[in-house]
């Protein structure tokens, strides 16, 4: 009996000087002065095409991009009421660039500021690991930024459209003060909805989703599917890739998703007289351009495989990354009447 007692009491002593010593950094990316947001060098502007307007598209697109774009308007002529105010008009359409997603192995690296906002003292830090069970892939976990960047407004263009949103640059969400996206077991707890797409029958949906992300194509009802990026649940920062940069990506797409499980993401109504709240995301109102380490060439759809676009975009010791996130707006573009 006294050599049990003994060794639960070296057990306790063993797991209190672990909980107590200093937790040693994981290797993370330093956060680096040069990331501040330029909207004007930044952002890949092709990526606001196709535009349509009173029916008529404008500008050239991905041929990949051409499923993605069957929301666009396509009716000429709109007419909207809010109140007592009545408007007609033009219908129109293109993608907005209005939110940036940072993914950072370095807790609290704002890309954006090009400052580091919450010395962690080598906690929280993001982690890459492999997985021992014969499948040869591995485990991220990064945290993430969610920013409000109404590029339009920054540029003071087209502020006279009735859709274009009027709110100025703020941070929305740092995953740093979230113990839920710290672990899918504590997220599970608010989301309990997350254990019924946690399993393999859910899993094997995903895999139409994936083929059809592949084509440019987006299958919305599937919310909790990425395409090749992964599952939304568990809403956490630890995420399986085989490619770094989809799978920052993926980080990117699933704090999105998280906004909206927030209650904060809106998406402009099919007719284009107003926004309306979004608590499952539409995925095909969105795609990413990779703006850090990297600056990408075009914009992907929500899941398309990395081996279409990834390549030559994980620069060299640089592990954390900046994405701009543009939404597909619908907007009735006219006047007012008495």
């Amino acid at each position: 009996m006294s050599r049990l007692a003994s060794t639960l009491r070296a057990s306790a002593a063993a797991v209190l000087v672990a909980l107590l010593a200093p937790a040693s950094p994981a290797h993370a990316s330093k956060c680096e002065t040069g990331t501040i947001f330029n909207p004007v060098t930044k952002v890949r502007w092709n990526c606001i095409f196709p535009i349509t307007i009173g029916g008529v598209r404008v500008g050239s697109f991905d041929k990949l991009d051409k499923g993605l774009d069957a929301q666009s308007a396509s009716k000429p002529l709109c007419a909207c009421r809010k109140g007592v105010t009545f408007w007609f008009g033009v219908k129109v359409s293109f993608w907005s660039p209005s939110r940036m997603v940072d993914v950072v192995t370095e807790p609290g690296c704002m890309m954006a500021l090009g400052v580091d906002l919450l010395p962690t003292g080598g906690k929280l830090q993001g982690s890459q690991s492999s997985i021992s069970d014969g499948t040869n892939t591995r485990k991220m976990f990064a945290q993430a930024h969610y920013y409000i960047s109404p590029v339009w407004k920054m540029l003071d263009m087209f502020t006279d459209l009735p859709c274009i949103e009027d709110d100025g640059f703020d941070v929305a969400m740092i995953t740093e003060v979230l113990p839920t996206w710290q672990s899918g077991t504590l997220g599970a707890i608010i989301q309990p909805e997350g254990i019924l797409f946690g399993n393999p029958a859910a899993g094997l949906a995903c895999m139409a989703d994936s083929a059809a992300a592949a084509a440019g194509k987006v299958i919305d009802p599937l919310f909790w599917c990425m395409g090749s990026w992964g599952a939304t649940y568990p809403v956490a920062g630890d995420i399986h890739f085989d490619d770094s940069v989809e799978a920052w990506a993926g980080l990117a797409a699933r704090s999105t998703f998280m906004m909206g499980r927030l209650g904060a993401l809106t998406i402009s109504s099919s007719d284009g007289c107003s926004f309306k709240p979004q608590p499952i995301w539409t995925k095909s109102r969105y795609k990413l351009q990779i703006m850090e380490p990297v600056k990408g060439g075009k914009c992907v759809n929500i899941g398309r495989p990395g081996a279409l676009w990834s390549s030559g975009k994980h620069a060299p010791g640089k592990d954390n990354a900046q994405f701009m996130l543009f939404e597909k707006v619908i907007c009735c573009a006219g006047i007012s009447t008495p």
